[in-house]
C-alpha cells in the first residue's frame, strides 16, 4: 500500500477500479483465466481513462509481484514501481473523482507523466513474463494482458495530451474546458472525447 494512502483509501481505490479486485481473486484462489474472464478484464481496462488504467494496472502488478516474488528477482522491481506509481497518482486520482469537474490544465499536468510510467511498468511486466511464463501460466497470462493494456493506454494518453495542447494553442486559453473522468466536457473537443471511448482492445487467445 502507498504511504500516501490510508488503508481505507487504498481499499476504496481498489473497489472503484474494479479490475484489481478481480485479479486479486484470481491470484488468491489460483483460478484459471478462462476466455470470458480474459475478455472481461480487457474490456474493463479499456473503458477507463489512462490515469485510472495506470493505477489499476499498478495495483494488479503489485499483487502479481507479491505472488511471483519467489520466481524472479524482477518481481521486487515491479513491487517498487507499483508503490511509486500509487504514491505519485493515487492522491490526485482520489481528489479528481471526489471533486469533479477538473480544469483541463490540471488534468494535463497529471497526465503528462502517465505515458512513460505506463511504458516503464509494461517493460517490467514483459521482463517478468519472460522469466516465468513456463512456470506459472496464469500469472503469465495476467502479465501479458496488463502489458497490452498499459501500452494501449500509453498511446491514448499521448493522444489526449496532444489534443489538449492543440486546443489550448488554438484558442489561446489556459483551459479548454473541464475534465470529467478524463473526458473533456467542452463541445469543441469532440475528437478527443470520442477517441477516449474507442480505446484499443486486443484479445489474444480469447
Amino acid at each position: 500500500m502507498s504511504k500516501n494512502l490510508t488503508t481505507e483509501e487504498f481499499d476504496q481505490l481498489r473497489q472503484h477500479l474494479i479490475v484489481p479486485l478481480a485479479v486479486s481473486d484470481i491470484l488468491t484462489h489460483d483460478l484459471d483465466v478462462q476466455p470470458d474472464m480474459h475478455y472481461g478484464l480487457h474490456l474493463a481496462l479499456s473503458e477507463v481513462d489512462p490515469d485510472s488504467a495506470l493505477l489499476a494496472i499498478a495495483i494488479c502488478a503489485g499483487d502479481i509481484a507479491t505472488k511471483a516474488n519467489h520466481l524472479s528477482p524482477i518481481a521486487a522491481a515491479i513491487s517498487k514501481e507499483s508503490m511509486d506509481i500509487l504514491g505519485d497518482y493515487a492522491p490526485n486520482w482520489m481528489h479528481k473523482n471526489i471533486n469533479t469537474p477538473m480544469p483541463s490544465h490540471v488534468y494535463e499536468e497529471i497526465l503528462e507523466t502517465v505515458p512513460e510510467d505506463l511504458e516503464g511498468l509494461a517493460d517490467l511486466m514483459d521482463a517478468l513474463y519472460a522469466d516465468i511464463h513456463n512456470d506459472n501460466h496464469e500469472i503469465a497470462t495476467l502479465l501479458k494482458l496488463l502489458s497490452i493494456q498499459a501500452r494501449a493506454h500509453m498511446e491514448i494518453a499521448d493522444f489526449v495530451l496532444a489534443e489538449l495542447v492543440y486546443e489550448r494553442n488554438k484558442d489561446g486559453k489556459e483551459d479548454v474546458g473541464f475534465i470529467y473522468a478524463g473526458r473533456n466536457m467542452n463541445e469543441k473537443n469532440t475528437t478527443a472525447k470520442e477517441n477516449l471511448g474507442d480505446n484499443i482492445i486486443v484479445f489474444p487467445g480469447a
